[in-house]
């Protein structure tokens, strides 16, 4: 009679299992499951616990040397998939393993409470089999320590288990190894998150080297102007709006990447509010005695950064100026304006003698003429 080509039993492997972790892995871990099943095992922290060696694994799998062991037993806790309370160095020291998958502690019975006709009981069913996560699935301490060593913070780690159960509730997919899956999950998660944090981190670490603060000889660019320009402004009205723009954000002392654009932006509001205040004034007249500013024309002060009480304490003389002069104006708005920024412009010339160059601009007044 021929000998059979296949001397012993075969070992059977889960596709799936195998599929998820790894062909080496599936062997490894459901051949632990069989230990488990078939030797004694002890109950401490809610896991099963069996006794052996990497010389004895070796034994019972010839294919395989006590160091190609080791490594896949270390492939099996990175995946979270076993525990081993310690890992000696030598082939023939004890050690106690378990399949990380929590057991309750089986109620205590007496034989004949267990199997009254005297038979072996069956073996436990096995607790690989593929299944659905539990909408109330939780990473164990073994999986967030696992990731924790991985430098992944405990608060991304608990943020992501929601959305990792409800993923895979949606999808309704079995799985050998959720643990292992949140593993992964997690690491590229955290790892996108990496890197988006340093792409943001460079981003604006290159906008803080571009950022400058405004220097006395700033001028907007022929592209804001022109801008400005074409919105209907009068040129002069934009050369006349420099110096203030200037003033104010060299008294702020902040840096930034788009000076031309908070020019433009700022000459709009000013253009709105100064055209406001002409809208009602069509006939040229005297000043009247008791003549006071529209509130428009503080709001333009203000956009100008004029201080508003300057302005106030301007109104008398600039009556009695124009009383005694007896001239006639389309709008004393118009001019209450040129005179307050014209002396706001002397008061800080006085104040400064550089900034009072930039402010020279401001006692030509022709623009006015184009308007009134």
């Amino acid at each position: 009679m021929n000998e059979s080509l296949i001397p012993e039993r075969p070992i059977v492997v889960s596709p799936s299992l195998a599929a998820t972790i790894g062909l080496e892995e599936a062997i490894l871990l459901q051949h632990i499951e069989t230990l488990q099943a078939l030797a004694q095992t002890e109950h401490k922290k809610g896991y099963q616990w069996t006794r052996t060696n990497l010389a004895t694994l070796s034994s019972q799998l010839p294919f395989w040397s006590p160091p190609a062991l080791r490594r896949i037993l270390h492939k099996l806790i990175d995946l979270g998939m076993i525990l081993i309370d310690s890992f000696p160095n030598a082939e023939t020291q004890t050690i106690e393993l378990a399949i990380n998958q929590q057991t309750p502690l089986p109620p205590l019975q007496t034989p004949l409470q267990n199997n009254p006709q005297g038979r072996q009981s069956p073996l436990p069913a096995s607790g690989l089999g593929a299944t659905r996560i539990p909408p109330n699935w939780q990473p164990d301490h073994s999986v967030i320590s696992q990731l924790s060593q991985q430098g992944v913070d405990l608060v991304f780690i608990e943020a992501s288990a929601a959305e990792f159960v409800l993923y895979w509730r949606e999808r309704d997919e079995a799985s050998h190894a959720w643990s292992s899956k949140f593993i992964q999950h997690v690491s590229r998660r955290w790892q996108t998150e990496q890197n988006y944090r340093s792409e943001q981190a460079a981003r604006q670490n290159t906008i803080s080297q571009a950022s400058t603060e405004i220097e006395k000889q700033w001028q907007p660019s022929l592209d804001a102007i022109e801008i400005l320009v074409r919105m209907g402004i009068n040129k002069n009205f934009i050369d006349d709006a420099v110096a203030e723009f200037i003033l104010y954000w060299q008294e702020r002392k902040e840096a930034q990447t788009t000076w031309n654009s908070k020019f433009v932006n700022h000459v709009k509001r000013q253009w709105a509010r100064f055209t406001h205040t002409l809208k009602h004034d069509t006939e040229p007249v005297a000043i009247s005695d008791n003549w006071i500013p529209d509130h428009e024309v503080f709001d333009v002060l203000t956009i100008a950064n004029i201080d508003a009480q300057f302005a106030r304490d301007l109104i008398g003389e600039f009556v009695l100026y124009w009383r005694d002069n007896n001239q006639l104006h389309h709008s004393w708005n118009t001019k209450f304006l040129q005179h307050v920024k014209y002396r706001w412009a002397r008061r800080n010339t006085n104040d400064s003698q550089s900034r009072g160059d930039a402010f020279e601009r401001l006692t030509d007044r022709s623009w006015a003429a184009d308007l009134v």
